[in-house]
C-alpha cells in the first residue's frame, strides 16, 4: 500500500474550516482514485508552499442533480508539514495544479515528504527519479572533489 495525497483547490481558509466540521466538499473521482488516499491539502490563488495536510478518515458517495458520481471526504486531524513545501517550477506545473474547486491531482506521500518542491514530484521534472544510494553519493562527491583539485 502507498499512501497517497489528494491535491485540489480552494480559498485560503478551506483546509481549516473544512477539518473543523469534519469534511470536505464532494469531488467528481472515480472510486479506484480513492484507494491508499489518507490525506488532503489544498491550495489557493497566490500560494507559493504547501504547509499542511489534513487526514482523510473515509469517503462516503455523494449524488447531486446533476447525476454526476462524488465522493465526500470525511476528515481527521491537520497536520503541518515538516517544512512548508515551495511549489517549484511553475512551467512544469502549469496545466498540472488544481486550478478549480473540483479539480485533484493525486501525489504519493512519500514522494511530496522527500521533494524540495512540488514540480519535483511531476514525471519529468529531472527530480522525479530514484536517487543512488547515500553512499553512491559519497563517493560521486568524493571523486568530485579530487578532480577539482587535480584542475
Amino acid at each position: 500500500m502507498t499512501t497517497k495525497v489528494l491535491l485540489t483547490h480552494h480559498h485560503r481558509d478551506a483546509i481549516e474550516n473544512a477539518a473543523d466540521r469534519g469534511f470536505w466538499m464532494p469531488l467528481p473521482l472515480e472510486a479506484e482514485q480513492l484507494k491508499d488516499v489518507m490525506y488532503l491539502t489544498s491550495l489557493s490563488y497566490g500560494e507559493t508552499t504547501l504547509k499542511q495536510l489534513v487526514e482523510v478518515a473515509s469517503f462516503e458517495p455523494w449524488r447531486e442533480a446533476d447525476g454526476i458520481e462524488r465522493w465526500l471526504p470525511f476528515l481527521g486531524q491537520r497536520l503541518e508539514l515538516p517544512q512548508p513545501l515551495p511549489l517549484g517550477d511553475r512551467r512544469l506545473l502549469a496545466g498540472w495544479l488544481p486550478r478549480q474547486r473540483e479539480a485533484v491531482q493525486i501525489v504519493e506521500l512519500d514522494a511530496l515528504l522527500a521533494a524540495r518542491r512540488l514540480s519535483d514530484v511531476l514525471p519529468g521534472s529531472g527530480a522525479c527519479c530514484p536517487l543512488p544510494p547515500s553512499h553512491a553519493l559519497a563517493g560521486a562527491e568524493s571523486t568530485a572533489g579530487h578532480s577539482q583539485q587535480a584542475a
